[in-house]
């Protein structure tokens, strides 16, 4: 019946159509956001986005803390796009795959920032392609963005020379003989140091986007140090040192970070206190204890790889070696209190006064930033880093298979278009 009058009459008409869209409109929930928030779904996983309209675009914009009003935040969000468009092209496509997946029009000559979040949400069947491009460039600002911002990588240099300088103050480097290391109690001979060199912008990128839950302030390698000693023995010997030495921090170290496919500490720990038990009970000698000490194997049994050991999903089964992440502690002078110190300095000299600390001055602005900074500690006997140079378990194929895995997360179903597919595509 109330089809009826509504055919007869428009006005009911319409209003039965407001009132429908009103009901639907109650329960038509954001599912994906639904699932990225509640942790079903992480956002690298999405092939569009939930945004209509340019003054949506406009809303979402400035709610993220950027004012397309202003010319600085317009600018940078222009900065973003280019670098993302650049990152996908050149790092995550081949050259062949350049000419392959063409940069639809749309996106090579936008003048609107919004145009991309739009276009990233239509759901015209011949609009696809212009649609997973421009989700894959949102994705890869996302994390520009998130490295951009952290304010913690502008005091990087600083850490590095912190925190590698108490590594140096620790070790010895001889000309033809390599490197010693040392604490009030013991001496080890170390074979080869590696100094991580600070990791490149694309690098941090790709890192972000393997892990999509992770954000800049939560990569735990921009500093890091190897390792490599003659035996598993020495391994333990090098730990040692490093903890006397507070280089490792026990309360300091994160514990999920940790990975350990050498050293079986529970059997050695076993060994070496039935040979202190028998020293101290008289039953063997200082050279039988000393012998007994040294046959200690610190090695897993060849059946058994892991003691708790948790494997970096794009590491080779044959990688083996500690690896730990320590927190440090590092200050660095705070610009801003600079700044006004020096401004204060000479405004007392411009009235005759003599200089001296402004506790006002103290006690509005820190004279110092002081931010924990992480270090990755990798360690190495002779045979792991000899296969870690080469084959499965090399740095290289390691970098290679998280490529190959961003490229899937950030790409997806555009890899699947073929000439003939593109050809029902308007782009």
């Amino acid at each position: 019946m109330e089809t009826v009058d509504a055919a007869m009459n428009p006005e009911n008409h319409a209003e039965t159509l407001s009132n429908r869209r009103a009901a639907e409109n109650i329960w038509a929930m954001p599912w994906q956001e639904l699932a990225v928030v509640l942790g079903q779904q992480n956002i690298l996983t999405h092939r569009s986005f939930n945004i209509p309209h340019r003054d949506r675009a406009l809303e979402f914009l400035r709610h993220c803390g950027f004012d397309l009003g202003r010319f600085e935040h317009r600018k940078q969000i222009d900065q973003f796009f280019g670098e993302a468009l650049f990152f996908i092209r050149h790092v995550l496509l081949s050259s062949d795959e350049r000419e392959k997946f063409p940069v639809p029009a749309d996106l090579l000559h936008l003048d609107d920032p919004r145009r991309l979040m739009v276009y990233a949400s239509q759901r015209m069947p011949r609009r696809r392609y212009l649609r997973l491009w421009s989700c894959s460039i949102l994705k890869v600002m996302n994390a520009i963005s998130h490295l951009e911002y952290n304010g913690k990588l502008r005091e990087l240099e600083s850490a590095r020379e912190q925190i590698f300088g108490r590594i140096r103050s620790i070790v010895t480097h001889r000309p033809n003989a390599g490197w010693r290391a040392r604490s009030n109690n013991l001496e080890l001979d170390i074979e080869h140091i590696e100094w991580k060199e600070a990791k490149t912008r694309h690098s941090v990128l790709l890192k972000l986007l393997h892990k999509p839950e992770a954000m800049a302030e939560e990569v735990f390698d921009y500093l890091g140090v190897r390792f490599v000693v003659s035996t598993p023995q020495d391994i333990a010997r090098l730990l040692r040192i490093l903890i006397e030495t507070d280089i490792i921090i026990p309360h300091q170290a994160l514990s999920l970070r940790t990975r350990n496919s050498l050293l079986n500490l529970s059997a050695a720990q076993r060994q070496l206190s039935l040979a202190y038990d028998l020293f101290h009970t008289g039953t063997t000698s200082p050279k039988e204890f000393l012998d007994m000490c040294e046959k200690v194997n610190w090695s897993f049994p060849s059946e058994r790889a892991t003691d708790g050991y948790k494997q970096n999903m794009h590491s080779s089964s044959k990688y083996k070696s500690i690896q730990l992440t320590v927190r440090h502690l590092v200050r660095t002078p705070n610009p801003a209190f600079l700044v006004l110190s020096s401004l204060a300095g000479q405004l007392r000299h411009a009235r005759g006064l003599e200089p001296e600390d402004d506790p006002l001055l103290m006690g509005l602005i820190p004279e110092e930033n002081a931010r924990f900074f992480p270090l990755e500690i990798q360690i190495f006997d002779q045979s792991s880093f000899r296969a870690s140079q080469f084959g499965p378990a090399s740095h290289e194929q390691y970098k290679s298979n998280q490529s190959q895995t961003v490229r899937k997360k950030v790409l997806g179903s555009l890899l699947h278009f073929n000439e003939t597919r593109l050809q029902t595509q308007d782009y």
